[in-house]
């Protein structure tokens, strides 16, 4: 499985457009959907975001290309370390290279049958971004449609979202100095009881199973 990085106008306007308002997780618009609101009214199109995107970038000196090769360079770093944690904790192989897009919006969704998520531009951190969605990549591998058919589709979300904090245990040190992934406010519940039951238990199986009870 290999990651690329890339930027396409046409997947930034839906993402801006389709997840910029609000998402499973947040009801809240991200700042970057707050402007293009401000910038052409309550009912942007694919043409006017278009064009605020152009704006965007040029008014922030985003270079995407430069991003892209910032980014791919900073997760070839732990690349090859963290797939073979990711397959250590969760017993699989992702079967498909996934493609990291670029995005002006804050929020970062992914599509599991076209293999691809988004990554802002400018990023905090390019890697812990990746690190966490395909993170997804790997709990929908494992588990997917029969457990998010048996949970339903909240209780799957809010579960495999919370499975997230295991990255602060399993990969600590492929993330940033000072940096861990810290999950949504209404997660932090079930993340501490991840965290409880696999200091006990390291074993997915065993853990899925008691949260999916």
């Amino acid at each position: 499985m290999k990651v690329t990085f890339a930027y396409d106008k046409q997947k930034d306007v839906w993402c801006l457009l389709n997840k910029g308002k609000n998402s499973s997780n947040s009801a809240q618009p991200t700042k970057q959907y707050q402007e293009l609101v401000a910038f052409v009214g309550e009912n942007p199109t694919e043409i006017t975001t278009t064009d605020f995107i152009d704006k965007y970038i040029t008014d922030n000196n985003i270079d995407t290309s430069a991003s892209i090769t910032e980014y791919q360079s900073e997760w070839n770093t732990i690349a090859e370390e963290y797939q073979k944690r990711a397959e250590a904790v969760f017993g699989v192989t992702l079967p498909h290279d996934i493609t990291a897009y670029l995005s002006i919006n804050s929020r970062s969704p992914y599509n599991l049958q076209q293999n691809y998520f988004f990554i802002a531009v400018p990023a905090t951190s390019a890697r812990k971004t990746a690190m966490h969605e395909l993170w997804h990549f790997y709990t929908w591998q494992k588990f997917g449609q029969e457990w998010e058919d048996k949970l339903g589709k909240q209780k799957y979300n809010d579960t495999k979202e919370s499975l997230t904090v295991l990255l602060n245990v399993e990969c600590k040190d492929l993330l940033p100095e000072g940096v861990e992934d810290a999950g949504y406010p209404q997660h932090q519940e079930l993340r501490k009881r991840i965290e409880t039951l696999w200091a006990k238990d390291p074993n997915i199986n065993h853990l899925w199973a008691q949260l999916g009870q």
